[in-house]
């Protein structure tokens, strides 16, 4: 194609760019009126409830910020988020409309460097999943004035066709503060992981680092589970944390020199866990590595249904079976040493006279633990890119 031929179709899909840019504004301003209404003001303060760190931030950009992620991210009662709700509730917006709309409930939250602006078109690298945006603003190319190439952007973005726009205020630093921004990216990362195996390549790497991982955890353990009095749960991480750190240097001479001796990064347990009778280890190969509070009583139960009869035995596995933060698969691995007492528990615990773990049991963690099968499961160590890591480091 002759590059005559090409600047009409730049131009066309420029003006297509501009107009859905338009509309994605007007969609929002609709939206957020449409959350004015008095119903949503109970839901939004419970999840303020539960997010207490923000309760301490009062100014008016962290409290936009934080409507803007219960408009698109929150779970109200019935399961839905509220621009779902608004969507439902407009029976006369486009398919075009309702896709863009729903899309917006995957918003990407990050650090992003600013690579270069054309017009009102911002190129950006989010420094929390390594990947590159083109970002538009609904309120005009105005907004870009203060943000020079190589500054930072603390932002969430939100998809318009095959591009991407600001959703909410966003907070800039000079290209100066690039350790501040790496700090913050690093933050994010590692809590919240998901944000950062958005990248296709970071998600299969991380994979890889965690069967590594597992495997080492296996050959200093011996298996990938393994029970331990409450009393000295704390003395055997700490030694897997110091034997973990010899591999890794011993594999890795050139981390040994950056080191210089520092100690091995550790993981401190719970006084919940440290106080328990008995604790689990386990690294799974799917759920990563977890901690388990009381699991020989639970191992117990399970080997022998009768041991119900006591308090303890009962309250402890309904506790297992009712806790979220307690994976399917550790039911699931409990289950697998003999179904058939497995499903006598259930039947005596639940009182379901007719269950089966074979047939049943699947079906009962999905009713049990809705939230472990909302999402595909997700690795638990996140890697840091090499981009991130020159940052941190001042390379």
């Amino acid at each position: 194609m002759s590059a005559t031929a090409e600047r009409p179709l730049a131009r066309r899909l420029f003006m297509v760019g501009e107009d859905l840019v338009e509309r994605a504004g007007e969609l929002k301003r609709q939206l957020v009126e449409f959350s004015q209404q008095p119903r949503y003001d109970r839901p939004f303060r419970e999840m303020l409830a539960h997010q207490r760190e923000a309760l301490a931030v009062e100014d008016e950009g962290q409290g936009i910020l934080l409507w803007d992620s219960f408009l698109l991210e929150h779970r109200l009662r019935d399961g839905r988020t509220v621009v779902e709700q608004f969507v439902d509730a407009r029976p006369d917006l486009s398919p075009q409309d309702r896709q863009m709309l729903l899309g917006w409930r995957d918003v990407v939250s990050g650090v992003f460097e600013v690579e270069r602006r054309d017009r009102d078109v911002l190129t950006l690298v989010n420094l929390v999943d390594d990947l590159t945006y083109r970002a538009r603003s609904t309120a005009g190319r105005s907004v870009f004035r203060r943000t020079p190439e190589r500054s930072f952007l603390l932002a969430r973005l939100v998809a318009v066709g095959d591009e991407w726009v600001f959703s909410g205020p966003m907070s800039v630093l000079r290209p100066a503060e690039r350790k501040v921004a790496a700090q913050l990216a690093l933050d994010m990362s590692l809590r919240s992981p998901e944000a950062a195996l958005r990248n296709p390549e970071k998600l299969a790497q991380a994979w890889e680092m965690q069967r590594e991982e597992r495997q080492r955890f296996i050959r200093f353990f011996g298996t990938d589970l393994v029970v331990v009095p409450g009393e000295l749960a704390q003395r055997r991480l700490d030694e897997f944390s110091a034997f973990r750190q010899e591999e890794i240097l011993r594999e890795h001479p050139e981390a040994a020199r950056r080191s210089s001796g520092t100690p091995a990064p550790g993981i401190e347990l719970p006084p919940e866990l440290v106080d328990a009778e008995t604790v689990a280890f386990v690294y799974d190969e799917d759920d990563g590595l977890d901690f388990l509070a009381e699991f020989g009583l639970v191992a117990e139960a399970f080997a022998d249904p009768d041991l119900l009869r006591r308090r303890r035995y009962r309250e402890t596995v309904l506790s297992y079976l009712h806790d979220d933060t307690v994976a399917p698969m550790v039911l699931r691995r409990l289950a697998g040493r003999d179904p058939d007492k497995a499903s006598v528990l259930v039947r005596r615990l639940l009182k379901r006279p007719r269950f089966d773990w074979v047939r049943d049991g699947e079906q009962l963690l999905r009713s049990l633990k809705p939230d472990h099968f909302a999402r595909p499961p997700l690795p638990t160590v996140t890697p840091v890119s090499e981009r991130l890591s020159a940052y941190a480091s001042g390379g």
